[in-house]
């Protein structure tokens, strides 16, 4: 499922003149960091598939288990300030992070339910079409332009997504069809998500957004899943596991990870984690579940990859100024 970065300008061990011993050790961590953090995400698909509780119980406990750890680092960072306190949240924060919560709660609702339906692999590379999604909803409802740049790499990730649906070796049944559209709702509501985020975090640090956003998803799932599930759960050791997984490998440690090396790293190497999330997870769930993909499904997942890389945004020429002052704007992991 997705990202939305801020710009930020090349660290010094991008410098080819500079030994690596003098490279900051930060600076040296940050691109192995950010790899170990795009597989940590790639399994959550795995996990939600080994799961024993239905999808949205499942969607449940992987938000609500890092909760106490969140809270940790809230704690953490209002120790850090002057007055032992955290900045209050106007409306305009409590209206992104609400916003955030409801399609997050959503897209999460939508791909667990896919990946009942479809493979892991193709379930995750559609949802990875978030960033197309976010670009147009900001020509639909922010007159935003589209680019040249875009418009090839729509059409080329569009290309990729037919030899996806059609590249299989049986036909669709109407199981898979329901899948897929649910896999690419997750996608459309991740975008959704991360026009939240990005609203609530014009007035609200990334720590308070990130744990209240989970906190309301999870509030926002709950009752969903008491409603209209049976199996809410796990009644065996493996059970736990699983849910285990994908709240502390795949969402803390995956998202953590990503999300602090992308704070050390240029703009452009968010493509490296968007990109190996769902090659990670098509390999993956091809030792570990046997769900083995045709040619034209692989040639089709690249063609995907290529379309997203090729549509991302370009950083600018020149950074924006910035109040004196003003913390720089933090990066939203992807997703899945």
């Amino acid at each position: 499922m997705r990202t939305a970065l801020s710009i930020r300008p090349a660290p010094s061990w991008m410098n080819a003149q500079q030994p690596l011993a003098d490279r900051p050790l930060t600076d040296q961590l940050a691109l192995p960091i950010l790899l170990l953090g795009a597989v940590s995400i790639s399994f959550s698909g795995i996990f939600v598939k080994l799961s024993e509780v239905e999808p949205i119980s499942t969607a449940f406990f992987r938000m609500a288990l890092p909760l106490p750890v969140m809270a940790i680092g809230l704690w953490m960072s209002a120790r850090q300030r002057p007055d032992g306190r955290l900045p209050r949240i106007g409306w305009r924060g409590w209206a992104g992070i609400h916003v955030a919560a409801f399609f997050l709660a959503f897209d999460l609702i939508v791909w667990h339910w896919s990946l009942k339906l479809i493979g892991v692999g193709i379930a995750t590379l559609l949802g990875n079409t978030a960033p197309i999604w976010v670009a147009l909803a900001g020509v639909v409802f922010f007159k935003e332009r589209f680019s040249s740049h875009f418009l090839i790499g729509l059409a080329v990730a569009l290309g990729g997504v037919l030899l996806l649906v059609l590249g299989g070796d049986r036909p669709l049944a109407i199981g898979d069809w329901l899948g897929l559209m649910l896999a690419t709702a997750g996608a459309i509501g991740y975008a959704g998500y991360l026009r939240g985020v990005k609203a609530a975090r014009n007035t609200v640090g990334l720590a308070q957004v990130m744990f209240w956003t989970s906190a309301c998803t999870a509030l926002w799932l709950l009752p969903a899943a008491l409603l209209t599930e049976d199996r809410i759960v796990p009644q065996t050791v493996d059970g736990w596991l699983a849910v285990a997984g994908l709240a502390f490998i795949s969402q803390t440690l995956g998202q953590g990870l990503i999300s602090w090396a992308l704070g050390h790293l240029p703009a452009a190497f968010s493509s490296v984690s968007l990109l190996l999330n769902p090659v990670a997870s098509g390999i993956f769930a091809w030792i570990i579940l046997g769900e083995a993909l045709t040619a034209a499904q692989i040639g089709g997942g690249f063609a995907v990859l290529l379309g997203i890389f090729v549509a991302r945004p370009r950083p600018q020429s020149r950074a924006p100024e910035t109040v004196q002052g003003a913390p720089p704007p933090k990066p939203v992991a992807p997703s899945t």
